[in-house]
């Protein structure tokens, strides 16, 4: 039935937020829009911990709140481009409701007061590699969930870019653990 909230797959890491605020801890929440939203929340001080989460659009905001730790909260969202690849896509109104998802993401974002990156898929997957997700340990969790995998994708960035995870692809200096 069209139009019915659906939650599809949550695989979460079960453990209650340990950080405190204003310790640099961040909890980075990547999200892929869509008719099929992908999400994943990473914690900079677990990474190898994520939240992830697979729904339909009309229950993006129920999933984003009951994933919202209260602070220290960055959203990374993929922006939506028109191009050849996007043109080839399921329809008309899939664009329209990946904006709109957009959109509601950065309305949260803004009432709570939390910073959201848009960012389009070409600045981010070139950097966002298999083998990057595969060494930050976020390969093998969203298999079979492709959209998972590219919010993974966009959470690990802003991890990495905005919050100042470790990438995961850099080789410790000497003397470094």
């Amino acid at each position: 039935m069209l139009g019915v909230p659906t939650l599809f797959v949550v695989r979460s890491s079960a453990r209650e937020p340990t950080h405190e605020t204003g310790c640099g801890v961040t909890y980075v929440i990547g999200i892929d829009p869509g008719p099929v939203v992908g999400i994943v929340g990473l914690w900079t001080d677990r990474p190898l911990t994520p939240d992830i989460i697979q729904c339909t659009a009309p229950t993006l905001e129920s999933v984003l709140s009951g994933l919202y730790p209260g602070s220290n909260t960055v959203l990374a969202v993929e922006q939506f481009v028109v191009g050849p690849l996007a043109a080839r896509g399921n329809n008309p109104q899939a664009g329209a409701l990946a904006r709109s998802v957009i959109r509601a993401c950065e309305f949260w974002a803004e009432r709570r007061g939390v910073m959201c990156h848009v960012r389009s898929a070409a600045e981010v997957k070139p950097w966002a590699t298999d083998t990057r997700l595969t060494m930050a340990g976020l390969w093998a969790p969203t298999k079979g969930m492709r959209h998972a995998r590219d919010a993974a994708r966009h959470a690990l960035f802003a991890a990495v870019k905005d919050c100042g995870l470790p990438d995961p692809l850099r080789k410790p200096r000497g003397g470094e653990v």
